[in-house]
């Protein structure tokens, strides 16, 4: 079945996407998977093309892949219309909640006078304070596209490979919290460096900052002003008592 036709079926099936859900007998009975191959074919062309949830039959979580957190706000006023549908034979796959087309972000390119800037010889990752693996990493994951000319250096900051992995991930996860946006320092690799600047013992508790405080602001969004923020907290706390 060629790509076109598969989009055809889809948007007609779904009333374009007004109406996402598809058991997985009908998605059968179009031609879209193929229940006897473990969904490893039908999977592939669904993760590659859609935003879609995958619903089950036993008590495993719903599977999103490639949503957004207005996709997943939508399956959660939806979650419990399908638990009274018919079993699929032979598999715990009940259906898929296909949200839309699945567009792939433009690439972001750095120019490389920023690299330059910012990952100069000898530079520290920011969080950690590592040399190895430096990359030039986005402050704000969600930073809309900017001309080149008017890019700044301060966009920008020097992570580490793996920190950098780390905050995209929290910055997903950032997406989806709907219970408010909080800072736990236990969160902070360079706490140590913190405690060492300030002769702190190691069973010291740093104090929690909340949203109220530093904004919609995580520590792995920007490290720097979270961790100059608790600097100054800390002074206050150590030296004016």
């Amino acid at each position: 079945m060629g790509y076109r036709e598969i989009i055809a079926k889809v948007i007609v099936e779904t009333l374009a996407f007004t109406k996402p859900f598809i058991h997985l007998d009908r998605l059968a009975e179009l031609g879209l998977v193929d229940i006897t191959n473990n969904g490893g074919s039908w999977r592939h062309m669904f993760e590659k093309n859609y935003r879609f949830t995958v619903v089950y039959t036993t008590k495993r979580k719903p599977l999103h892949t490639n949503t957004t957190f207005e996709d997943e706000t939508k399956f959660e006023n939806v979650e419990s219309s399908f638990v009274h549908l018919k079993k699929p034979e032979n598999t715990e796959v009940l259906g898929l909640f296909i949200w839309g087309r699945n567009i792939p972000p433009k690439p972001r390119t750095i120019p490389n006078w920023i690299r330059e800037r910012v990952c100069y010889k000898g530079v520290r990752c920011l969080i950690c304070d590592t040399d190895s693996r430096i990359e030039c990493d986005h402050v704000d994951d969600d930073y809309p596209d900017i001309p080149h000319d008017q890019l700044q250096v301060s966009d920008f900051q020097a992570l580490c490979q793996s920190c950098n992995k780390k905050k995209r991930e929290a910055s997903k996860k950032e997406k989806n919290n709907k219970k408010g946006f909080y800072y736990r320092d236990a969160q902070d690799p360079a706490k140590s460096v913190i405690r060492l600047l300030f002769g702190l013992p190691s069973d010291f508790v740093f104090p929690l900052l909340a949203e109220e405080r530093i904004g919609k602001v995580r520590f792995y969004r920007n490290p720097q002003l979270v961790r100059e923020m608790h600097i100054k907290h800390l002074r206050r706390v150590i030296y004016c008592q």
